[in-house]
């Protein structure tokens, strides 16, 4: 999988940008604000629907877009991806509708109208930046986030889930405000007006759990690996999945052993019976305590928790090594390797450590876009197949071929 042709138009600092994008990949280069992360961030775009820098898609619109024409401000990126011998054509529009000062996105594959999830995996992409340190130290839900958009390109059932369950959760978390404010409980009543939405909690929630306990599993097989390789330790990096649904070990050994529809079941037991035991506890703070929005990752090394004991240097190499754990395991999910997007990840890294990535890197073959401010950081042997831009102000200043 390959993304050949990239487009443009008052996205960000790019007012229009039409760039080529050779099956190998690319290399770029420019000062800070020249424009590269937002490159790499519309790429991304096209692949997962959203921005991996901000919440505000009003932030990635040009601030001068549309104001010659008067025209309401939008921004349009459009991006042909090549997988199994065929191209497909994805494109996203961005409007802001000035009566109601939002953003409305459109989005459109082969010329035609799509939904969010029936785009995403179309593109896949594993990416690499300065701001992965938060993978670590940030809070639960980066990690959650980080596991579901690794996830929903690969699985359309595991995005589809997810999507019904925040659908479900947030009924579901309205109906217990309510019921906290009521002035009399009657306990039966409660819970006939929760059976439904508690009913749809486990049904999605366990099958989220079940994929991500799963996708989890995959990525420890090659994650200690890829850490020793990159660290030179003969310490165990670990990863574990924390579950607020309690799942004991037999349980959960079960349940990796099981495919996804075997595994909902034995899950969606241990859910159902949690969400009874804490029906107090949420009636009283008028939320949900328990499900995949309430759970986690954990990184440890040598048996230690990573976010507390491990340097940053540690740190960043433990992040690393899961990023190219993820590339494995889109590789044996689909047959097909995602394109890499390392946006000046190697400014962060020492030089030793440059060297041992951009080795394992050069040893996949899949398509590399490559960011830094200075030439030199791309100038290793390993990147001497890519081409080298430079890239000002939003434009591309110069294209050379090696």
């Amino acid at each position: 999988m390959y993304l050949g042709r990239l487009e443009l138009e008052e996205f960000r600092c790019f007012r229009h940008l039409a760039l080529a994008l050779p099956a190998e990949g690319l290399r770029l280069v420019g000062p800070n604000g020249s424009g590269k992360s937002s490159l790499v961030e519309a790429i991304h775009l096209l692949a997962t629907t959203r921005s991996f820098r901000t919440a505000s898609e009003r932030h990635l619109i040009h601030r001068d877009s549309g104001r010659a024409y008067g025209l309401p401000p939008y921004a349009r990126v459009l991006g042909t991806v090549f997988a199994d011998q065929q191209a497909t054509t994805l494109e996203m529009t961005l409007t802001v509708e000035p009566d109601r000062n939002s953003v409305r996105k459109r989005i459109r594959q082969d010329g035609l109208p799509r939904r969010a999830l029936d785009v995403i995996g179309t593109l896949s992409v594993v990416l690499f930046s300065s701001e992965d340190l938060e993978l670590v130290l940030g809070s639960p839900s980066v990690r959650r986030r980080y596991l579901d958009i690794s996830l929903s390109q690969i699985d359309r059932a595991y995005l589809r889930s997810l999507s019904h369950y925040a659908r479900v959760l947030e009924q579901r978390n309205s109906l217990l405000r309510h019921l906290a404010a009521a002035p009399a409980r009657d306990p039966r009543a409660i819970g006939e007006q929760l059976a439904y939405w508690d009913e749809q909690l486990v049904l999605y929630g366990s099958f989220v759990l079940a994929a991500r306990l799963h996708y989890v599993q995959g990525l420890r097989l090659t994650l200690g690996e890829r850490f020793a390789a990159l660290a030179v330790s003969d310490r165990l990096l670990g990863l574990e999945y924390q579950s607020s649904v309690p799942l004991p070990e037999p349980l959960r050994h079960q349940v990796l052993c099981e495919t996804l529809s075997d595994a909902q079941p034995r899950i969606a037991q241990r859910f159902e019976s949690t969400l009874l035991d804490l029906r107090d506890d949420e009636l009283r703070r008028g939320v949900t305590l328990v499900g995949p929005h309430r759970d986690d990752l954990h990184f440890t090394l040598a048996g230690e928790d990573l976010g507390s004991f491990g340097s940053r240097g540690v740190q960043r190499l433990a992040v690393v090594a899961t990023k190219l754990a993820e590339i494995d395991a889109f590789a044996r999910a689909s047959g097909e390797l995602p394109v890499l997007l390392l946006d000046d990840v190697l400014s962060e890294l020492d030089q030793e450590h440059q060297q041992r990535l951009l080795l394992t890197l050069s040893g996949i073959p899949a398509q590399r876009l490559v960011t830094a401010t200075e030439r030199r950081l791309l100038e290793h042997p390993s990147l001497a197949s890519l081409p080298i831009a430079d890239i000002r102000d939003g434009q591309i200043c110069s294209l050379v071929n090696p």
